[in-house]
């Protein structure tokens, strides 16, 4: 049944944007699907009831926010999902990859929310940023990644202060490991998917729908007095550096 809300994911058309896309749906949302590819929007759309909003986050945040409100003339939430990684030792990273990183991970964040900030504070509507747990803990290779997704936790909770007044509520989400399209190339490894997952306190690997289901409580009203956080959802894993370290009475 439709609650009459409209939300715009960004990064939809596969992987965790896509996972989002079916959660929120199912919860009464109209889905406005952003990707850069409109093949990948329309299926996810077509998914979900949704309506396919193509283009490159990088481009025209106004754009895609007025698309978006096209559906019903208001917006009520926003998950800007949306990213990419280029994998590089900190001392040999390409200047281009730096921007392009910079500038889909946290740049378009930063426009996306800006250009949507007025529809939403009329709406009472809520931001849900998709950061990572990288942001916590370091990554071999991964660098790049981490400190653009650092800086999505740090606007996430400046943008909270700023904008709770005006009645708009902004969180991020950290996912942990997670199969993905992106990923499947790692996790179709049985033995690289075993050692992975042993090392998960919960004993699983995520599934999209697990980001899903923590961003629609973020969007909702149940989560009226939550602004600020950066809810790691990630079984447990950033919990566990201690339980690799020698213990008294270890025997090796």
């Amino acid at each position: 049944m439709s609650n009459g809300k409209v939300v715009l994911v960004t990064g939809a058309g596969g992987g965790i944007g896509a996972g989002i896309a079916r959660v929120l749906a199912e919860r009464g949302w109209h889905v406005a699907v952003n990707d850069v590819s409109s093949d990948d929007a329309a299926k996810t759309a077509a998914e979900v009831g949704g309506t396919a909003v193509p283009g490159d986050v990088t481009a025209d945040p106004a754009a895609l926010v007025e698309a978006a409100l096209a559906v019903s003339g208001s917006l009520d939430g926003l998950v800007n999902n949306a990213g990419i990684i280029r994998r590089g030792p900190l001392s040999a990273l390409d200047p281009a990859d730096v921007d392009a990183t910079l500038g889909v991970n946290l740049r378009a964040v930063v426009a996306l929310s800006a250009a949507a900030l007025p529809h939403l504070s009329s709406a009472g509507g809520a931001i849900v940023n998709i950061a990572s747990m990288a942001a916590e803990v370091p990554q071999l290779g991964g660098g790049l990644y981490a400190a653009s997704k650092a800086g999505v936790v740090a606007y996430t909770r400046q943008a909270a202060v700023e904008w709770g007044p005006q009645g708009v509520r902004v969180n991020a989400i950290g996912p942990g490991m997670i199969r993905t399209e992106m990923a499947e190339a790692v996790y179709a490894d049985p033995v690289m998917y075993e050692r992975r997952r042993a090392l998960i306190p919960v004993g699983r690997i995520g599934a999209p729908e697990d980001i899903g289901r923590v961003a629609a409580f973020l969007l909702s009203d149940d989560a009226g007095y939550v602004s600020g956080q950066h809810i790691l959802v990630d079984g447990a894993l950033t919990q566990t550096l201690m339980a690799h370290f020698p213990q008294p009475g270890d025997t090796a």
